[in-house]
């Protein structure tokens, strides 16, 4: 199996559940990190598509199947939900009302404590 570098952000700014940086700048803070299994020779138009839908379903669910989900919800981390973003390898994909929006490295890093 391929694996993938992941890692989850949530977003405690104000007004979060907007979007990312719609009504008020993202305050991110990393609630998980992990390798996730892809399947080998998948074409690159569906890895990460599939990879976020996986990642937002198993942080929404009552009872998750992947030790890395199982791990977040024992640490205590609210769902997945609009404005919370997921890192998968070099890209980073903000949580929308409907699907993913890309947002850059620029902006991921502006809403990182360490940078504001």
């Amino acid at each position: 199996m391929a694996h993938i570098t992941t890692t989850v952000y949530l977003n405690e700014g104000e007004d979060h559940f907007f979007g990312f940086n719609t009504y008020a700048p993202a305050r991110l803070h990393q609630a998980a990190h992990f390798d996730l299994e892809l399947l080998h020779g998948a074409p690159a138009d569906i890895v990460i598509p599939g990879a976020l839908e996986i990642v937002f379903e198993q942080l929404n669910i009552a009872r998750p199947q992947h030790s890395w989900a199982l791990r977040y919800r024992l640490a205590g981390n609210r769902s997945l939900s609009v404005g919370d973003v997921v890192v998968l390898g070099e890209t980073a994909w903000a949580c929308a009302g409907v699907g993913w929006t890309p947002i850059t490295a620029d902006q991921l890093r502006a809403a990182l404590p360490a940078t504001r």
